[in-house]
Formats: C-alpha cells, structure tokens, sequence
C-alpha cells in the first residue's frame, strides 16, 4: 500500500510532502479496494469534504469513469485548506477532468444528469443533522437502483495515538 501511495503522489503531484495526507490515503485505497470500486465506473460520493477519497476514486476508475462529489458544506469550510481550495489544487491535477465538485449541494434535492454505478459514504455520516436525514439519503439512494458503500470511524479508539481523533469527533457529536 505504501509503494501505492508514493506512486500516486508522483503521477498526480499531490500530497508529497504531506506525510498525514499519505497515511488518510493509505487508508482511503483500502476502502475503495474493499468497495470494488472499478475502472469506468460513475461514482456518486456524498460528503466528499476536501476529497480525501474523491481523489482514490478518480485515480481507480481512470479517464473512462467519473466521479460526482457532493458536499452539503460552504466552499469556505475546513482547515487548513478550505474546501474550495483544496478542490482547486485536486481540479488543477490530472485527476480533475475526472471530477465534478458540487458544494452547498443537498443529494436529496440535486438532480442527477447522468447514471452512477455506486454510490460512496466515506468517513461523511456524522455531518448529518439527524438519522432521519441519514436515512432519507439511504432510501434515495436506493432508489437509483445501485450499490451503496459505507465506511464511518469506529467510535472505541484501540490506541492511545487515535485518541485525538476519538476526542475531536466526540466533541463534534455533541455539537
């Protein structure tokens, strides 16, 4: 996985000198791998954020696949790149003909043009309002008639190193 991400890094130019850039990547081939996602295949990727996994499914479904990344958030949202910033840098590598960012875009009320082969839920379920919305997005989903992938952080840390995270994404629930 670790020559993956190297190679990946060079051809696209993105992230080489990002060491925890490489490790989210590491783990995002991991679960595109696990989804069976591709090559030509159209991805729909709801809560794609500063396209941690957008870019993985664009380097795997190649020039003959798309990927459709919606974000409910503003493009002035995150740190320490925004979204919009960290999109352009993506739009701006080879990656980003295979791309088509959708900010302040709600799944439930955007109209697809085009067909998805799958639809793709990384790491983006605790950003819902509540597991109503959650699930609202589920069934639309299933209405379109594809396979659905899902992956959300385990809420019991196993290392001390993961605690940070585990104290931040709890925080974040409460709010």
């Amino acid at each position: 996985m670790q020559d993956q991400v190297k190679s990946f890094c060079q051809k696209y130019n993105l992230y080489k000198e990002n060491e925890i850039q490489q490790i989210q990547l590491r783990h995002r081939f991991a679960l595109v791998e696990a989804f069976d996602i591709q090559g030509g295949m159209r991805v729909l990727e709801i809560g794609c954020g500063q396209g941690d996994t957008t870019v993985v499914l664009a380097d795997i479904v190649g020039d003959t696949g798309h990927v459709l990344a919606l974000d409910i958030a503003a493009s002035d949202y995150g740190a320490p790149l925004t979204l919009a910033q960290a999109h352009a840098q993506i739009q701006s590598s080879p990656l980003g003909k295979r791309i088509s960012f959708h900010l302040e875009t709600d799944f439930l009320t955007f109209h697809l043009l085009e067909n998805i082969d799958v639809v793709v839920l990384s790491h983006s379920s605790w950003y819902f309002k509540s597991k109503e919305q959650l699930l609202q997005y589920f069934k639309r989903a299933k209405q379109l008639g594809v396979k659905l992938c899902f992956a959300e952080w385990d809420m019991a840390y196993t290392s001390l190193q993961q605690r940070s995270h585990f104290c931040a994404v709890s925080v974040l629930a409460l709010y």
